[in-house]
């Protein structure tokens, strides 16, 4: 007892004596740590330390044979600054009070800045290595204790080499199973059956006998993790409900991912990230509705790498300037080590571990509107003829919370949306080849003769609590159960329900899916009014002995949310299946929308996890209409991107508290270009509709003019990041992209996150400050041209420039070297798909340039009739090769040539005389124009 309260125990015949001694031990450590070069050696060091990096970890060092040359300080007490703190202060204590006591002092967010010093002892030795098929296993034992526990012993250390570029790293108890993800919830690549023959990296640990450790680095010695304690960090900790792994980092590392939050795109140093999926309206450095374990590491070397930890439990992890740490309270440490080198490789490698992205229907691309507050549905008829009047596109309108019964799921308001005039309303939108989504929440009101909710109990696929009974818990409805998505046969119910609504009530097109970390406006299961709280080491759900900083202030994991000692199917933990929820349902949404309509489904949701991508788009839930939230955006659709959920958005204009024309402008000129675009607000805020003020409607229809005629490059970009890596010339894996992910060899780029690049050839620089009319655009090295006019900006880039962006203006700039497909906009995609394509070509230095269009019908699961054209201009000359069995389509009408260095004077398509094309001297633009070319065959354009 004495140990868990962090205090030493000394025996004394007197008790007064007793206490002091346990006092002056909280003052001074336990023990008083020094370098005893004849006392038992623990190997603090790796395979070619020398003495300045040893002594620079805080250990010893003392050349000896057969022993540890660096070994650990006996008996000490040192000062861990990126571990779990023990607070030693109090409420205004100064570093020199701090230091007084004898404790330790380091400023740290979400960390008792004054706290006790940890002993610094060695956790696991390895006590065999062997080889296996892929690599080696390494057994490794400890009879030490952790401070939230005794570790566990022994342990497997299973060491994969799975391909060329990807390391799997194991580390789990060969003798109890402990909770693991299932492969049928997310996904893992099957094993190969041998060795790859060129892997880019190699991996060291620790001899038979020494403390362990392991390093995994490039075959040039770049360190990609090594997990040896420190000085400021321990070795492995491996306890029932606490894990603990760090690595070093190069100083001043760029750190990336490990979300889901609200954040600068590169990470902040000395700061807890916290992964926990929670209903938190985008608070500052929370955690957030995601649960995305998977951090890149950008080296100012170019290279860059990622560390999938493939675990679903609660997690803390510190970034120093020199290190990164995990805290994780239960499961295994399970590690994909992707190798890149390119970061965009990165992001190709992650997915062939979670899955590729789903292809989205091209309607899914258009424009979204939606509000929390729409009071019927002559609101709704009212809102789709203001946009026709004010000629502004709408692909499709939602209907949030409002249209339900009661807020009941599966249900009409039979007074304010009747069935009927649903029909009529949703048919008028197909007749315009517009569509309709509805949310839906997986909290099914408890009450008998409802259907859902009867149908559940019948079919027996809600949550248990932990004694077997339906968990209720509480949302919109009232009280609510949930449904148990770990069932096979909540997968059935779930498209039971929604064929019934699509067919009985309303046609809908596809299903916003919110509220799913699950979020409950109860803590733990409403009808509870206290929680046992236990003490000690022994397994509890409810009440870890670690408290991950949930919600930043260490909240209780059941904070808003679920009882952790729920029961899912097959007996597993809500503790250890929390963060998965998002994706199951996300996955069963898909599969009974595409069972139902024959067709791609189109699925947004709030939570997410590694995999989710597979089935479904994000939003980035429940923004502010302020400045800094338009800002945080951007960091926001990248991450999703480098998680795999290339189709993403966030609430355009903000959805809390009234917006303004200024900024509703400003954030319609980013939101046209995320990938998924959707303006959206809340009940309790002014109507921010796009034609309420007129200045907004001008930047509207300007902006959305111009991301449907980019449509045909996005739905291109799609289909290479859907598309497996192996089927691909030029593989790609995101949409939206930041600037490193292409100039991975500027380190100026690897800070840039108020800019990002759609593809590779389309750079959008935003104004995010209220009043700005310039803003400064970086532009890495090549030759840049205005989208515009198509005038040359820079010819050789890497230069810093303030950029013209009055309130109806956003730069948009395209990278020499590329070729962008493009059709007419239109205010429906349907029709937009009807325009003649156009190419818009951006000559680099060398006079060259290349890119590539997909088409198809836009919609179908298995498309029977496709093109894939993968375009090059070289010397005056633009080549096409055609794959896929065909698809009718548009023909390409004209050619738009920057940066030509000469005036043409003939120009020829297919071997026949251009007569329509014209050259601009001043700003060296030739544009081809009349060609009626049909996409499907191969094309020659040639001009002299």
């Amino acid at each position: 007892f004495c140990m868990a309260e962090h205090c030493c125990r000394m025996s004394s015949g007197l008790p007064t004596v007793n206490v002091l001694l346990v006092l002056v031990s909280l003052v001074t450590g336990c023990s008083s740590a020094h370098c005893n070069a004849t006392a038992p050696r623990s190997d603090c060091g790796y395979v070619g330390i020398d003495e300045s990096q040893c002594e620079a970890k805080g250990c010893c060092w003392s050349p000896k044979q057969g022993d540890p040359w660096c070994f650990y300080k006996s008996g000490g007490a040192i000062c861990e600054v990126y571990g779990p703190r023990t607070d030693c202060g109090y409420l205004g204590i100064t570093q020199t009070e701090c230091e007084d006591k004898g404790c330790c002092w380091n400023p740290l967010e979400g960390g008792a800045w004054c706290y006790y010093k940890s002993e610094a002892v060695p956790s696991y030795k390895v006590t065999s290595v062997r080889n296996t098929t892929l690599g080696i296993r390494v057994t490794i034992e400890s009879n030490g204790q952790t401070e939230y526990g005794p570790n566990i012993s022994p342990l497997f250390v299973d060491i994969s080499m799975e391909t060329n570029e990807r390391l799997h790293v194991k580390i789990y108890d060969p003798n109890n199973k402990r909770w693991e993800i299932p492969s049928n919830v997310s996904p893992i690549p099957t094993p190969p059956s041998s060795k790859p023959k060129s892997p880019v990296y190699k991996f060291t640990t620790a001899p038979v006998g020494s403390e362990f450790w392991f390093i995994v680095s490039r075959l040039s010695g770049e360190v990609i993790f090594n997990s040896t304690a420190t000085s400021q960090y321990p070795g492995l900790e491996f306890a029932d409900q606490f894990i603990s792994i760090s690595t070093t980092l190069p100083s001043n590392p760029y750190i990336y991912g490990l979300g889901e939050h609200v954040k600068p795109f590169r990470l902040p140093l000395n700061e807890i990230v916290t992964l926990w999926a929670a209903d938190v309206p985008t608070a500052n450095d929370s955690n957030l509705y995601g649960f995305h374990p998977i951090y890149y590491d950008m080296r100012t070397s170019g290279n860059a790498h990622g560390v999938y930890l493939r675990n679903s439990n609660g997690m803390d992890v510190v970034i120093s300037k020199t290190s990164l740490s995990y805290y994780v309270i239960g499961g295994v440490l399970d590690f994909y080590f992707l190798l890149g080198p390119e970061p965009e490789a990165v992001a190709q490698q992650y997915q062939e571990v979670i899955g590729r992205p789903h292809m989205p229907p091209y309607w899914g691309l258009g424009f979204h509107n939606c509000r929390y507050g729409y009071k019927n549905v002559e609101v709704l008829q009212e809102v789709v003829a203001n946009y026709s009047a004010a000629k502004i596109p709408l692909e499709t309108m939602w209907s949030d919370i409002d249209y339900m019964d009661q807020y009941k799921d599966f249900t009409v308001d039979p007074v304010n949306y009747p069935d009927d005039k649903m029909k009529d309303f949703v048919a008028k939108l197909h007749a315009h080849r517009q569509h309709y989504v509805v949310i839906t929440d997986p909290g099914i009101k408890n009450e008998k003769g409802y259907q859902p909710y009867d149908d559940g109990l019948q079919a027996d696929i809600f949550l248990k609590d932990k004694n077997g009974n339906v968990f209720i818990g509480q949302v919109w409805p009232g009280t609510t159960a949930f449904p148990d998505f770990m069932n096979p046969k909540a997968f059935e119910y779930w498209e039971t329900e929604i064929t019934t609504f699509h067919d009985k009530l309303i046609p809908i097109d596809g299903l916003w899916i919110d509220m799913n970390e699950i979020s409950n406006f109860c803590s733990g299961a409403c009808s509870s009014t206290s929680k046992e709280k236990r003490r000690g080491f022994g397994f509890d759900p409810n009440n870890p002995p670690y408290q991950i900083n949930n919600k930043l202030s260490r909240a209780p994991l059941d904070s808003k949310t679920t009882a952790m000692d729920c029961q899912h199917y097959g007996n597993v933990l809500e503790y250890n299946a929390h963060n998965l929820f998002g994706l199951l349902e996300s996955k069963a949404t898909c599969v009974a929308l595409e069972n139902l309509l024959k067709k791609r489904s189109f699925v947004i949701s709030r939570s997410s996890f590694p995999g989710s991508g597979y089935y479904t788009g994000h939003w980035l839930g429940d923004n502010h209409a302020r400045y800094f939230d338009l800002y945080a955006s951007i960091p926001g659709i990248l991450n999703f991107n480098m998680f795999g959920i290339p189709l993403i958005g966030a609430d355009i204009c903000g959805f809390q508290e009234d917006t303004t024309a200024e900024l509703c402008s400003r954030w319609i000129e980013v939101g046209a270009f995320y990938s998924f675009s959707r303006v959206h607000s809340d009940v309790n805020s002014a109507p921010q509709e796009l034609y309420r003020w007129d200045s907004v409607a001008a930047v509207a229809r300007k902006v959305l003019a111009i991301r449907y005629s980019l449509l045909p490059y996005y739905y291109t970009l799609f289909y290479k990041a859907h598309r497996p890596v192996s089927e691909q010339n030029a593989p790609s894996a995101t949409v939206l992209r930041p600037l490193f992910f292409e100039f991975p060899k500027d380190v100026t780029t690897f800070s840039v996150d108020r800019q990002f690049m759609v593809g590779s050839a389309v750079m959008i620089s935003p104004v995010l400050t209220e009043g700005a009319t310039q803003v400064t655009g970086y532009f890495p090295e090549g030759k840049w041209y205005d989208f515009y006019d198509h005038t040359l900006l820079t010819k050789t880039g890497k230069v810093s420039m303030k950029l013209p962006a009055p309130l109806d203006h956003i730069p948009i700039h395209l990278r020499g070297g590329s070729i962008v497909p493009m059709q007419a906009a239109a205010n429906t995609t349907a029709v937009a798909r009807t325009t003649n394509f156009s190419l818009l070509v951006a000559l680099d230095s060398s006079g060259s340039a290349v890119g590539d269009l997909y088409v198809d019908d836009g919609e179908s699961l298995t498309a029977k009739e496709w093109i894939f054209v993968e375009y090059h201009l070289a010397n005056a000359k633009l080549t096409s090769k055609v794959f896929g069995p065909g698809y009718q389509c548009p023909p390409l009408d004209t050619v738009t040539v920057m940066g030509v260095s000469g005036q043409p004077t003939k120009a020829s398509c297919n071997g026949k005389p251009v007569s329509h094309f014209m050259f601009n001297a001043s700003s060296l633009v030739l544009q081809l124009s009349g060609l009626v070319a049909t996409m499907g065959e191969p094309l020659i354009i040639s001009w002299q």
